[in-house]
């Protein structure tokens, strides 16, 4: 799903600090200003000075944990045809995550993340990212109608969780769509049905055999 690639840029984005990518950033800063929120991430002005003081966000790493971040996401030993050459998109020394495709970023949401990020952020960040608890069961190929209450509560939670961390500029149409993928599953049956990650898997395979 586009969803999951555009969440999944969003978070390795901020997280990392990826210039051009990341949600955090001064303009950022000026929103909780105006909007009168999160007054400890507001900017900081130094009257002697003048020069402007930015505070470091609950999410931000230092630069070993950026790079154990990228090393887990790196050494990950995935089956074979799960997903594409992760590793081959994560550079180390840059503390880049760039190049992946929608089907990865569905694997790097679904498993990854939560791996990487125990040993880097505190807990109650670590824990708010657990976007795969919800996205694994609602692509998976059998699913209780039961069950989708209970996953549209999930994510509603997880989303106010992820709104008390994350700065406004993060949450845009895409952040917020998932909360409508249960209405969509109740109408238009499992997701699997629906997503392109089987043709975009053998594209890939497709062009790779030409090349060679």
């Amino acid at each position: 799903m586009q969803v999951e690639k555009n969440i999944c840029d969003s978070l390795l984005g901020t997280l990392l600090d990826i210039l051009g990518k990341s949600k955090d950033h001064i303009n950022s800063c000026y929103d909780l200003h105006e909007m009168g929120i999160s007054k400890e991430l507001q900017r900081v002005k130094d009257c002697d000075t003048g020069n402007i003081h930015l505070a470091k966000a609950c999410f931000s790493m230092k630069l070993e944990e950026k790079r154990l971040f990228c090393t887990v996401l790196k050494d990950a030993k995935l089956p074979k045809g799960f997903a594409s050459n992760i590793s081959s998109r994560v550079q180390i020394e840059d503390m880049k995550v760039s190049g992946y495709e929608n089907h990865d970023a569905h694997f790097i949401l679904h498993y990854l993340i939560q791996v990487a990020v125990r040993k880097v952020l505190p807990k109650n960040v670590s824990l708010v990212l657990r976007l795969g608890n919800y996205f694994r069961p609602i692509c998976s190929k059998v699913i209780r109608r039961s069950d989708l209450d209970k996953l549209k509560a999930e994510i509603i939670n997880i989303e106010c969780e992820l709104e008390k961390i994350f700065p406004p500029s993060f949450f845009d149409i895409m952040t917020h769509l998932p909360i409508h993928l249960v209405d969509e599953i109740k109408l238009g049956g499992p997701t699997h049905l629906r997503w392109m990650y089987s043709t975009e898997r053998t594209m890939r395979d497709f062009k790779g055999l030409v090349r060679n």
